[in-house]
Formats: C-alpha cells, sequence, structure tokens
C-alpha cells in the first residue's frame, strides 16, 4: 500500500506540473492568523526576492478535492517556485484547517525521485493550525545543490489513496560558502526579526518561515511577528482561512 500512496502522489505531481491541478516534533502551533492581510504597521516587514523568479511551479494542494465536512485543508507555506534553505536541517511548515485524528505522513522525495527518502508516521491527534518539523530529526539531511520535494498528507482512507488530502512544495539547499560570499545570513547567524529581513531578501524562505515560527512561539510581541508572517505569505500567494482558537 505505501507504493500505491507513492504512485499516487507521483501522479499528482505529473498532473500539476502540466496545469491539471492548481491548486511530536511539531516545532510550533498556531492559531489566530487572518486570512487577509494586516493594516502594515510603519516598522519594516520583510520582502521576499526569489532567487530564481523563473522556477517551475513547485507548490501541491491548498484543499482536498470537494472538501467534504471534516476533511481538513492542508496548505504547504511554500512559495509556487522551488525555494531554498542555507541550512542542512531544514524545517517543513504547512497549516491544516481542522485537528486531524486520522493518520498523517510526510514524505520526502529526492532529485531521483525513485523512492522516498523519508516517508514517517506523524503522532496523531495533529491539531489545526501552523505546524513545522525537520526531516533531520528523523534521520534525513539535505544535500548541497539537490532539490527535494516534500509532502503532509492526511490518510482519508488507506485503501484509496486517490481520497488523501495532500499539500506540498519544493526546496534545495544552497552552499554555506556561495551563500556567505553573496551576503546572505550564514547558519551562524541569529534568529532575530533582522535575520528574518536578511533571509528572506536573500531568497532562502524556508529560513525566514523558521525563524519567524520559532519567534512567535517564544517571544511576547506575537502581534508584529504575525504581520510580519503574514506578510511574507501574500508575497508567496498563500493565503490561510480565518480560524478561532480551538
Amino acid at each position: 500500500m505505501p507504493y500505491l500512496r507513492i504512485c499516487f502522489l507521483l501522479f499528482l505531481t505529473i498532473t500539476w506540473l502540466t496545469g491539471g491541478h492548481r491548486s511530536r516534533v511539531a516545532f510550533s502551533f498556531l492559531s489566530s492568523i487572518a486570512a487577509e492581510p494586516v493594516a502594515t504597521p510603519e516598522s519594516r516587514l520583510p520582502e521576499y526576492k526569489p532567487r530564481k523568479a523563473d522556477a517551475p511551479r513547485a507548490r501541491i494542494g491548498g484543499q482536498g478535492r470537494g472538501v467534504e465536512t471534516g476533511t481538513p485543508v492542508l496548505i504547504a507555506l511554500v512559495p509556487d517556485h522551488i525555494a531554498f534553505t542555507v541550512k542542512n536541517d531544514p524545517t517543513l511548515c504547512w497549516y491544516q484547517s481542522l485537528h486531524a485524528s486520522r493518520p498523517m505522513v510526510l514524505t520526502v522525495v529526492d532529485s531521483r525521485g525513485i523512492r522516498p527518502i523519508l516517508e514517517q508516521s506523524l503522532p496523531a491527534p495533529v491539531r489545526h493550525g501552523i505546524h513545522c518539523l525537520r526531516p533531520r530529526e528523523y534521520g534525513v539531511e539535505f544535500r548541497v545543490e539537490e532539490s527535494y520535494r516534500w509532502y503532509v498528507t492526511v490518510v482519508m482512507d488507506p485503501h484509496r489513496p486517490s481520497l488523501d488530502v495532500v499539500a506540498g512544495g519544493m526546496i534545495e539547499r544552497i552552499s554555506l560558502d556561495e551563500a556567505c560570499a553573496l551576503g546572505m545570513p550564514c547558519p551562524s547567524s541569529p534568529c532575530d526579526t533582522e535575520g528574518i529581513y536578511r533571509y528572506a531578501e536573500s531568497g532562502l524562505w524556508y529560513d525566514a518561515i523558521a525563524c519567524l515560527v520559532e519567534l512567535i512561539e517564544q517571544e511576547s510581541d506575537k502581534e508584529r511577528l504575525r504581520r510580519m508572517l503574514d506578510h511574507l505569505l501574500h508575497q508567496a500567494g498563500v493565503h490561510l482561512p480565518g480560524e478561532s482558537s480551538p
């Protein structure tokens, strides 16, 4: 049955690339993120500058087919193109609209795409909101100049992969030497608001989002940080539905 599910994920990818489909190691759980941008504060907001503006589409998901009652919406917090990191243990983040008691699986496939390098069941239930995790915690490190596709899947029916709810994106790691030579933040850079600006402006999407989520979890000025997160997500075409606290 895992092979059937892998085949379905590959089918989704091919369909989506040809224009047919548009679509605990949880790092954090956030609620009350507005669907529309919050009024711009006087403080500077981060600006995301993609490293490859003409990259092919890379985001899958956004909602399930038909979205029946009780079916969660999954949204990968990624742009619709391959996005970058400088870390060998990057953080992957997604949003889900409902608590999920059904099985959930994180899948990572490298550029060869033959078999997943990671297919990890997530502890259930997974609460609604934003969740992030690191594949490295499951023994997977990303290689330099290697692209990967990742998926989060809610298994609605183990015998019918076509009913799965899937969201995901693509990631590529650049070398530390390249990052430093271009003035990008190196892994030793602290996770603070200035680091978020530098990551975003350098095109290191995954590192900017991971740092923002971490700061929202830890700091008291959550409203300002959530405005920054909303701003970055909207630049990438990611719009989260409004939600209330559980």
